[in-house]
């Protein structure tokens, strides 16, 4: 077999160079379609995000706790202006209500939901963080694990208080301590 003439052999080098050079442009061109995919699957997320953080819908609330009537409530943007108002501080929520029980307001509850459980738990370390610091009204008495859900137990202002994750949710319980222990259970079996 005879050697290839050095034009033959600069021939197929620049035939290989040429296939090198569309195999990676067809590459390049599928992970920028890819990009561009994943680009705009993102900007609808976030637009999506966006739009129910603007607008917070309703959570549901138990019609009654611990043998006291759901009183008064709010829902959606009201109640999630309430939850800033006692905090002091914005969060990203999605859902939201508040319950009154009672005709002395012996149990009110708080929920408050976001975009995911994760979030919801991280909110929840904060909460944690937040009130392990001081200064809050509120004395940790302890944390118990009920069904699997760590729930959390505090004392002030004259009322026993909870509160726990419920999927992207987060569920706060004062009352009076008379119904505190039933206001909890029936709260726990409400928000699984």
């Amino acid at each position: 077999m005879e050697p290839a003439s050095p034009s033959l052999r600069s021939s197929l080098l620049e035939c290989a160079d040429l296939r090198r050079r569309h195999r990676l442009g067809r590459w390049a061109a599928i992970g920028l379609m890819a990009l561009g995919g994943v680009t705009l699957f993102l900007s609808l997320l976030w637009g999506l995000a966006q739009n129910r953080l603007s607008d917070p819908t309703a959570e549901g609330l138990p019609p009654s706790l611990a043998g006291l009537a759901l009183r008064s409530a709010g829902y959606g943007a009201e109640a999630v202006a309430e939850v800033t108002r006692l905090h002091r501080k914005e969060f990203p929520l999605t859902t939201g209500a508040v319950g009154y029980y009672g005709p002395q307001d012996e149990v009110t509850v708080w929920v408050a939901g976001t975009l995911s459980g994760l979030l919801a738990r991280a909110m929840l370390n904060q909460m944690q963080e937040s009130i392990a610091e001081g200064g809050s009204p509120f004395t940790l008495v302890g944390v118990k694990v009920i069904d699997g859900r760590s729930t959390y137990e505090l004392t002030g202002m004259g009322q026993v208080h909870y509160y726990f994750q419920s999927g992207a949710r987060l569920v706060w319980i004062a009352a009076v301590p008379e119904v505190a222990g039933a206001a909890l259970r029936e709260a726990l079996a409400f928000y699984p």
